[in-house]
């Protein structure tokens, strides 16, 4: 059944009716006409005698129909007004039809004739009405679950400016805005950590189910709520530009907006009601033509009218699709769009880097083997004043272990920076290099054998420094495997997507983490712009999609290239405006949990099709009467009514399952 009403009308395209300025109250309604069909049902009955028995029958039923049941017929006018057949021009002709035959009987026709439907059209009218509540509900139910990520924010928030705190609304934040977070309280808006240290509880928007540390430089994001200490943090983005309103607005738009496999459905949808009218009338005119009574021809024409469901073909995949979208949400994922979905649910090869995807993306330094004369205190004092300038994980490693040792680093001029390889920088006039040794070996640096063949004893990435031509240090990290990793990585082969294992590092820690992991597709020492080849390369080899999951700049043109790009939350704007999905929370575990819900989404939309279709393949025959001969059984116009509402219900509860979705 359709909707009834949408905070986009203007956009809908699977309604069936206009919405109303007000929701109509339909559970009333129903009440109302269910209070005048069960007596009806009672005073037509041919065990019970009264005086102008019919006229008290035509009477109550018109209050039904034609009063109670005014919605109804409203929309119906509409449509007709409009030339626009829907859903309600169909429960309008085949409800006016019963009750006007009636009528029409009851002064022209002679008692032994006449087969009244007084109590058939207050009962249609009554299931109709009932239908409506029943999908209203549903919708309410959808609404909620937008208002509960809009909701999440706090109203006020504490603006801290020229040493004074101030409360605002949160509606008056901008970008630049200083806010105070206290213990307990919900961070307003999405920004950045300027002073304190804090657990914040992402739970609601990344689904990581423990609190996350949060220090200085760390973000946040508003509608999470902060544990254990307060933070200043720097507004980013608050309002309609934060993460929570974004992630509302693409599932409020989602439902007008239905993947490509609806489409077929919608076109079909378009022609489905001349197409019933016509059965209607043909299938009167055929049961006359045989011999059938005039009554009997009309009860057959008023069931086809009433059991045909046009609307289930347009409701299938749209409120299906706002359902997985709000779920969705709620786990940490954002789908950009609803034809994302479908391409979640072919995806056959998944590539994916190896920092921070796989591994906590938080290296530490195992161990520093330094060239002859130079210090390990000389060698971080210089790697830490050029590793500030990269956003690099095994940089912010190396930037950690200095501050630590509370070292005191020097200033960097002439940065250059080349993504997945390494950065250079002048200190005192003389020029610093740090990257892979591969970067050190463009630059033409003099490597000591000793530090080529320095064994830490654990397979990781090494950093390599150098001061002019001289290669000073080498830098062993340690990026431990995610504890997610290994039941995500076990989730995606169960769904028959293989991995990938695409990554910058050198092949010894690369492939010493595929082995751990049961990866047999593996791609070590890649460049930056190798990535976007080698995906390019790996589209049409499969028998399905391939998907790009990365967190980089570097990475945005691999993700561009792949048939459905993943970014990961923790990621760059740049590889987030190339993605058609981003994972809140970036690592395996997410990804993972992106196809799960993608998937179980398609599998709920292609369920409702399959049902729409079923339900009007085996009501229409049943109701024109195209199963007497062998089975003896026709629908009547009420089991008609009841079998429709009971078909929308079946819909939208197979849809709302998806609210309640658990990926584990």
């Amino acid at each position: 059944m359709p909707h009834t009403h949408h905070t986009h009308p203007k956009k809908n395209t699977h309604s069936c009716h206009s919405a109303p300025s007000k929701p109509t109250p339909y559970g009333l309604l129903a009440l109302i006409s269910l209070s005048l069909a069960l007596p009806l049902h009672f005073i037509s009955s041919d065990h019970l005698s009264l005086p102008y028995k019919p006229f008290i029958e035509a009477l109550i039923s018109g209050i039904a129909v034609f009063i109670v049941g005014f919605p109804i017929l409203k929309a119906f006018i509409l449509s007709v007004q409009t030339i626009n057949p829907n859903m309600f021009t169909l429960l309008g002709t085949g409800t006016l039809t019963a009750y006007l035959y009636s009528l029409f009987g009851l002064f022209f026709l002679p008692t032994s004739q006449n087969t009244p439907f007084f109590d058939a059209a207050a009962a249609i009218t009554t299931l109709i009405l009932a239908g409506q509540w029943i999908e209203q509900r549903s919708e309410s139910k959808l609404a909620q679950s937008l208002k509960n990520l809009l909701t999440l924010t706090p109203p006020t928030a504490r603006l801290i400016s020229q040493g004074s705190e101030k409360i605002i609304p949160c509606s008056e934040i901008q970008a630049g805005h200083h806010l105070l977070v206290l213990p307990g309280e919900t961070i307003p808006a999405d920004g950045k950590i300027l002073e304190g240290h804090a657990s914040a509880e992402e739970s609601i928007l990344t689904g990581e189910p423990l609190p996350i540390e949060k220090f200085p430089g760390d973000s946040v994001l508003g509608g999470t709520l902060l544990s254990g200490g307060r933070l200043l943090i720097l507004a980013e983005k608050a309002g309609n530009q934060s993460l929570v309103a974004r992630l509302a607005h693409l599932v409020d738009e989602a439902k007008e907006n239905p993947p490509p496999f609806q489409r077929t459905a919608d076109k079909i949808a378009s022609a489905f009601t001349p197409l019933v009218l016509l059965l209607a009338l043909a299938t009167a005119l055929g049961w006359i033509f045989v011999g059938e009574s005039t009554a009997n021809a009309i009860s057959r024409a008023v069931a086809v009218l009433i059991a045909a469901c046009p609307c289930a073909l347009g409701l299938a995949a749209p409120v299906a699709t706002a359902c997985g979208l709000s779920r969705a949400a709620r786990l940490g994922v954002l789908i950009r769009n609803p034809s994302s979905l479908e391409k979640l649910s072919k995806v056959k090869l998944l590539v994916v880097d190896k920092t921070g995807t796989l591994t906590e993306g938080n290296p530490a330094i195992t161990h520093i083997t330094t060239a002859e004369g130079i210090s390990e205190t000389l060698a971080l004092t210089l790697g830490a004043s050029l590793a500030t300038s990269s956003l690099h994980p095994l940089s912010k490693a190396i930037v950690k272990a200095a501050l630590s040792k509370n070292l005191t680093l020097e200033k960097i001029s002439d940065i250059q920076d080349t993504p997945g390889q390494g950065i250079a920088g002048k200190t005192k006039n003389r020029e610093l290099l740090l990257g892979q040794l591969s970067f050190l070996e463009q630059k033409k640096v003099n490597i000591p054998q000793t530090l080529r063949s320095a064994n830490s004893g654990i397979a990781g990435p090494a950093v390599w420094l150098a001061q002019e031509n001289q290669c000073l240090a080498r830098f062993d990290m340690a990026d431990p495997i995610r504890s997610t990793t290994p039941t995500a990585i076990h989730s995606l082969k169960n769904l028959g997507i293989d991995i990938e294992l695409l990554t910058g590092d050198q092949p010894e820690p690369a492939r010493a983490v595929a082995t751990q992991l049961g990866i047999t597709r593996l791609q070590a020492a890649v460049k930056p712009e190798g990535k976007a080849a080698r995906v390019s390369a790996l589209l049409g080899t499969i028998p399905g999609l391939v998907a790009m999951a990365g967190d980089g700049t570097n990475d945005a043109p691999a993700l561009a290239s792949a048939d459905l790009g993943i970014s990961l939350g923790n990621g760059t704007d740049a590889a987030k405006d190339a993605a058609a999905v981003v994972v809140l929370k970036g690592d395996i575990a997410g990804i993972a949990r992106a196809f799960l819900i993608g998937r179980a989404t398609v599998r709920v939309i292609r369920q409702n099709l399959f049902l729409a279709f079923a339900y009007n393949a085996l009501a229409l025959p049943a109701a024109a009467g195209l199963f007497i001969s062998s089975t003896g059984w026709v629908l009547s116009p009420t089991w008609a009514a009841t079998s429709m509402g009971l078909s929308s219900l079946l819909l939208t509860g197979n849809a709302l399952r998806l609210l309640h979705f658990n990926p584990q």
